[in-house]
């Protein structure tokens, strides 16, 4: 049954409807978003929108329980808005008494993670950033309250240098078997691919072939995750030039990953939230049937934190996306993003509007356990 689903969303043809999503356009960056704040007028809701409202979402049906086998080879033969700067920024360690914080965490981290799974993730997703050279917590700290954590982040030589390989160098930061720990009590860990600083477009098979298999030798070097959550083209790097290119490759490396760890491996990415060409891509990917989720990023700039436009960004995705296919991106305890109020008042109206929507997450789990968790644990109940 798996290989048969993967044939299904992975086929030559679905790929080749996907790439007529990726056309021109541009943007994507700071100063996109800055000059005006009706996010309705997007790409998303135009162009994109329009071209993903009549793509059926492909998911796979809801298991009770299951546990993701994602990141042992099967044997298949198929084949920023502000930028998303945020995503690279060094959070400093917290000098307060973090006895409180541990008191809340430990009663948070009581319960178990527990839940119906799509695509071997959970149904609904409560995710956090977990910076890996951010020593103040360990990855084990994480609270129960996440069901998914992104390993922040396989890095390269820079934006666009190198082959387009990329390496794991936080083995002493964040060891194996830690993150090995969290996997088994339930947390489902997707590694994040790039970020700020870090982004890489492919334009031919080589570099493609490259990523693949340096990500397949981090999978081995880390000894298992659930997913690969790509951050390598934001910043304005992919232009209408290279759009096409980059759509083509992105859509063949995921599925390499998905011939290889099966039709559960999870493909994830924090688009920027009004980035035009990284719009173009999340449909190329959901067009393949290969795209678990989005989750644009609603951080790292302050008109974010205008009433309704969190939830409008939201309106934007669903059309571009279906709302199963989009998480939201908030901040927790993070000085440069909502505050825990704004993330409240806007997820109520996301999720009156859009009851599939497939959840949220923050920027970072550090941020959220230095303010003692109440992020998390607020979000949790209010995730629904």
């Amino acid at each position: 049954m798996k290989r048969r689903l993967f044939l299904l969303s992975g086929s030559a043809s679905a790929a080749a409807a996907a790439l007529t999503a990726c056309g021109g356009g541009g943007g994507g960056t700071a100063a996109d978003v800055a000059a005006s704040t009706d996010v309705a007028n997007t790409a998303a809701g135009t162009t994109v929108g329009t071209t993903a409202a009549s793509t059926p979402v492909a998911t796979t049906a809801a298991t009770a329980g299951t546990t993701s086998t994602a990141a042992t080879p099967t044997t298949s033969t198929s084949t920023s808005t502000p930028t998303q700067a945020s995503n690279t920024q060094t959070q400093a360690s917290t000098s307060q008494t973090q006895t409180s914080t541990q008191t809340t965490q430990q009663a948070s981290t009581s319960t178990t993670t527990t839940g119906s799974t799509i695509g071997g993730l959970p149904s609904k997703i409560l995710g956090c950033y977990y910076t890996a050279w951010d020593t103040s917590y360990r990855i084990t700290d994480v609270p129960l309250d996440f069901n998914v954590i992104y390993l922040f982040n396989a890095q390269n030589g820079g934006t666009n240098t190198g082959d387009g390989s990329w390496t794991w160098p936080f083995a002493s930061e964040v060891p194996a078997a830690q993150i090995q720990q969290v996997r088994q009590r339930g947390q489902k860990v997707i590694l994040t691919v790039g970020g700020a600083g870090l982004g890489f477009v492919y334009t031919n098979r080589t570099q493609s072939t490259n990523c693949v298999n340096s990500i397949k030798s981090i999978v081995s070097q880390i000894g298992g995750i659930d997913g690969v959550d790509f951050n390598n083209y934001e910043a304005g790097i992919m232009n209408s030039g290279n759009v096409s290119a980059m759509c083509t490759e992105m859509v063949w490396i995921a599925q390499q990953l998905r011939a290889t760890y099966g039709p559960n491996f999870a493909i994830t990415s924090p688009a920027g939230a009004a980035g035009t060409l990284d719009e173009n891509l999340m449909v190329a990917l959901k067009n393949a049937g290969l795209l678990t989720y989005a989750a644009p990023q609603h951080y790292d700039w302050s008109g974010f934190n205008a009433v309704g436009y969190i939830a409008n960004s939201v309106d934007t995705w669903s059309r571009a996306l279906g709302e199963s296919q989009v998480v939201v991106g908030l901040s927790a305890n993070y000085s440069n993003g909502p505050s825990l109020s704004d993330c409240t008042r806007e997820w109520a109206t996301i999720k009156a509007a859009h009851p599939n929507i497939r959840g949220l997450f923050c920027w970072s789990a550090q941020t959220n356990m230095s303010g003692g968790n109440v992020w998390g644990s607020t979000m949790k109940a209010a995730l629904g």
